[in-house]
């Protein structure tokens, strides 16, 4: 992406999901060409699943706020490439539940590693990771309180 050369005021006047929407065009652009068969939504879901391990279709669907539908169409291209499986839930056998498969585990954390390995360098720039982490909570809260258009 190229440089937006924004001055202070601009900066200012911008909203931040604006810079959000800028960092994840980035993010997939370096998806593109380093990681060919993963895009930003699977990235989204590979992570979910892995912090929401056990979790079914329609408790995903509501974590990401799509439907069931757009659920089943990206869990089919992340089944087919190996990175999910479905289980089947030993207390309803009506449910299967999603987990990472050891595939997609090795995927994610190597991806993991290269984004730590990023936002440490930029944020050694602002103070290490006590700004790190503060920068995260804020994100989280603009996340949880961010307008529904």
């Amino acid at each position: 992406m190229s440089n937006l050369n924004f001055d202070d005021e601009r900066i200012s006047f911008t909203p931040a999901i604006l810079y959000i929407d800028y960092i994840n065009l980035q993010f997939n652009n370096y998806l593109k060409k380093n990681y060919k068969s993963i895009t930003p939504r699977d990235f989204t879901y590979l992570v979910n699943i892995f912090y929401h391990q056990n979790i079914s279709q329609r408790e995903l669907a509501d974590l990401l706020f799509v439907s069931e539908a757009n659920v089943a169409q990206i869990i089919k291209r992340l089944e087919k490439n190996e990175y999910i499986e479905r289980v089947l839930d030993d207390n309803n056998r009506c449910r299967k539940n999603l987990n990472l498969t050891e595939k997609g585990k090795i995927i994610l954390f190597k991806l993991l590693k290269d984004i730590y390995e990023k936002e440490a360098v930029f944020f050694e720039k602002f103070g290490g990771e006590d700004s790190a982490n503060n920068f995260k909570k804020l994100l989280y809260e603009y996340s949880e309180e961010s307008i529904d258009p």
